[in-house]
């Protein structure tokens, strides 16, 4: 009779040593599968194979991981380097264009003395841009006359509702911030038709009081109901021709750093010569293109550059030299997107620096 097949794997007893009756010791032997230990080595190999990967991947996430932050952290290091750099540019700006006003101011003074009384009265208006270039940088200064601009503190109410009309504000809202500015620089808590007195700020989410009071800076007026800061900064678009023009920006058109309630028609902006009880807009561009070519030396000869412009409206213009400027500084490294901004308004003619600091502002932006 055949013997069973035995698989490959099988245990048996057997007897160790003789087999005797005196032995009775019996091992158990068990068997083991032809090539079952390489196949578990392969799968434990291949077990630790994929931890590793698995680790090596993990590994390299962090590496990129961490490569990215210190890149982040290098780039942004730089960029506040770059920073620093552009703000001491723009210091410089300032201080270069107010030696370029005292400069040209002291030149207009000497050229006096050598002619006859006939430039006299014509003012020495430096306004437009001023560039400082230092190794390759930049700092690029806007010169603005203060006397070209409408006085916050002393201006009639009709002036500044023409000036709202003309800079693109809306007739009711007009109304509204006129009478709202005129009832926060007088001393009373009576109200005008549309203004606001500390009643209508208290109940504002954020209260506070009317001023009724003289304004100290032109950022006051966003305090202003009805003035926010797209009115009061400004922004760019489109005319109804297509054009691309300037709406609203009164940080452009008030001023608060000069006594003098006339308007410099030598460096007034346009919708400031617009906004003159008397002054059509057209008749602001001619007049505007005509002090281009040479200064006005006084007020009279408005009327004769514009004939029929009414008597009264020589009493809001002036020739005086201005001796009040903002200037806008703004400075650039060469190759980099990074710029540093400062809005200062300085008096020049006192201090023994030759100019005072009126105003300071290293925040200043545009919408």
């Amino acid at each position: 009779m055949d013997e069973p097949t035995r698989s490959p794997c099988w245990a048996s007893k057997a007897l160790s040593g003789p087999t005797t009756e005196a032995s009775d010791e019996v091992t158990l032997r068990v068997g083991v599968c032809p090539g079952s230990g390489q196949q578990a080595g392969a799968q434990h190999r291949g077990a630790v194979l994929l931890v590793v990967l698995w680790v090596m991947l993990a590994m390299s996430m962090l590496a990129l991981s961490f490569s990215a932050s210190i890149r982040t952290e290098v780039e942004a290091a730089r960029n506040v380097v770059i920073q620093k750099q552009c703000f001491y540019l723009a210091r410089a700006g300032i201080e270069y264009a107010v030696y370029k006003i005292l400069e040209s101011q002291m030149a207009f003074a000497q050229t006096q003395q050598l002619i006859e009384q006939g430039l006299e009265s014509v003012p020495q208006v430096l306004t437009g841009k001023v560039n400082l270039e230092l190794e390759g940088h930049s700092a690029e200064v806007e010169v603005i006359d203060e006397t070209g601009k409408i006085s916050l503190n002393g201006a009639p109410s009709h002036l500044i509702y023409n000036l709202l009309i003309t800079v693109g504000v809306e007739g009711p809202e007009a109304d509204i911030i006129t009478d709202s500015i005129e009832d926060w620089r007088d001393p009373d808590d009576f109200y005008h038709d549309n203004g606001a007195e500390s009643d209508w700020y208290q109940a504002l989410p954020e209260p506070y009081w009317a001023k009724n009071g003289p304004f100290d800076v032109p950022e006051e007026l966003m305090l202003v109901r009805g003035i926010t800061p797209e009115i009061y900064y400004g922004r760019k678009g489109l005319n109804s021709a297509g054009e691309r023009v300037e709406f609203y920006g009164l940080q452009n058109y008030f001023t608060v750093f000069t006594k003098v309630n006339r308007i410099n028609v030598n460096s007034a902006p346009l919708p400031v010569l617009a906004s003159i009880p008397g002054l059509e807009y057209e008749d602001a561009l001619q007049l505007s293109a005509l002090r281009e070519q040479m200064p006005i030396g006084d007020v009279t000869q408005v009327m004769e550059m514009l004939p029929g412009l009414p008597t009264d409206t020589t009493s809001y213009l002036s020739t005086l030299r201005s001796s009040v400027y903002t200037l806008i500084s703004t400075g650039r490294i060469r190759d980099s997107e990074i710029i540093s901004r400062i809005r200062a308004v300085v008096r020049v003619g006192t201090g023994y620096k030759g100019y005072g600091v009126l105003y300071w502002n290293e925040m200043n932006f545009e919408l």
